[in-house]
């Protein structure tokens, strides 16, 4: 468990645990960079990361870059903890990325009765321990 920036004093997360596929991905979130797996054979933007590509069965698969930027596909505001200590009201989303593949992660800075889908956001890196920076989106605005 760990105390996130974005939440209240006293409440946490479960932290996830890196495996040797996903190792790639949570050490670019450690540097600020957001990256997905991509297939040389079929160009697929691929997330979360598997050992072959899901479209064309491929091994051809490398880690790119993602520039973090997206819109908010779904979105659900949680109002009872799924387990103790857990920040409430949390915002869970799909965000569709730019390039192609879709996460679930959590919308931050921003009133809920703001929220919409459609919605531009961005990625924010939350370090949370000295192994895991997660990945959080908040509104995009021309200012930032």
């Amino acid at each position: 468990m760990y105390q996130s920036a974005f939440d209240p004093p006293g409440t946490h997360r479960p932290l996830p645990v890196p495996t040797a596929l996903s190792a790639p991905y949570w050490e670019a979130c450690l540097d600020g960079r957001l990256t997905h797996q991509h297939c040389g054979a079929c160009d697929a933007a691929i997330f979360p990361p598997e050992p072959v590509c899901p479209t064309c069965l491929s091994l051809e698969l490398d880690w790119r870059p993602s520039a973090g930027t997206g819109t908010v596909y779904s979105f659900s505001v949680l109002h009872r903890e799924p387990s103790a200590h857990f920040p409430l009201p949390s915002v869970f989303a799909i965000v569709d990325l730019d390039e192609g593949y879709s996460v679930f992660s959590s919308i931050v800075e921003c009133e809920h009765d703001d929220l919409a889908i459609g919605m531009a956001v961005e990625v924010v890196f939350d370090r949370v321990s000295e192994t895991i920076a997660l990945p959080l989106f908040r509104p995009r605005t021309q200012d930032r």
